[in-house]
């Protein structure tokens, strides 16, 4: 009974999380970029550390036309890579801008990654005033001077990616594989849409709550059945 009421504390636990991982993706539906997380939790214990891993579903989202030359999409197995505090990191999240400096940067600041290293205008793209122009493949011009290209990278193991903030993921030991230009398609002047579906993600929270009051009406009903065991036993 005991262990019975063990379980079913911890079913509870998992549906608690498995809310707050619903809620969250519902949340983040105008998030650029952003990749739902299954409500789904494997509960782990390496070396007595218990922490819960998320599965991050990387389907495409729907790409939205923006009509800014900086707001950039990926096709395919791609990720854009930027520099962060933590290191090297990539993002679906492709809408950029030129910093101070003349650096192409994510939104929060970081500079976007290029095959020459961080991908940097500096006063050609003002002084000129020429279009910028970015390729299918990353390719980045200024008029007819190729400044750049973006670097494309894919992981080999997804469920490997620890999420950062706005859309961002990392590998621990940065082990990113450079893309084959084959693999993935660069959007000028889109942006990827948040692949989060708001009917399904209802749904998944409508079914979690009723599991979630399954749950604790089993427990309650073994915390009595444990109180008429404890009072038969005084008697006897």
């Amino acid at each position: 009974m005991v262990k019975g009421l063990y379980y079913a504390a911890k079913s509870l636990q998992d549906k608690i999380r498995n809310i707050q991982i619903v809620a969250n993706n519902l949340a983040n539906i105008n998030t650029t970029g952003f990749k739902r997380e299954i409500p789904f939790a494997e509960y782990l214990d390496r070396a007595e550390n218990k922490a819960y891993k998320q599965i991050t579903d990387f389907t495409e989202g729907s790409l939205v036309e923006t009509g800014n030359p900086f707001d950039l999409a990926i096709s395919g197995k791609g990720f854009f890579l930027v520099k962060t505090g933590r290191g090297l990191e990539i993002t679906k999240n492709g809408r950029f801008k030129i910093d101070e400096e003349g650096f192409l940067t994510t939104e929060d600041g970081y500079r976007v990654q290029g095959k020459n290293g961080e991908i940097s205008f500096l006063e050609n793209i003002f002084e000129k005033n020429k279009p910028v122009t970015i390729a299918k493949d990353g390719t980045i011009k200024v008029g007819e001077e190729i400044v750049n290209q973006l670097k494309i990278v894919e992981v080999e193991d997804t469920n490997k990616l620890t999420r950062t903030e706005n859309g961002k993921y990392y590998l621990e030991n940065e082990d990113y594989i450079k893309s084959p230009e084959r693999n993935y398609t660069i959007h000028q002047g889109y942006l990827e849409e948040s692949n989060t579906n708001p009917i399904l993600e209802m749904q998944a929270m409508i079914k979690l709550e009723k599991d979630y009051e399954a749950s604790q009406k089993m427990i309650a009903s073994l915390d009595q059945m444990m109180g008429h065991a404890k009072e038969i036993g005084r008697v006897s």
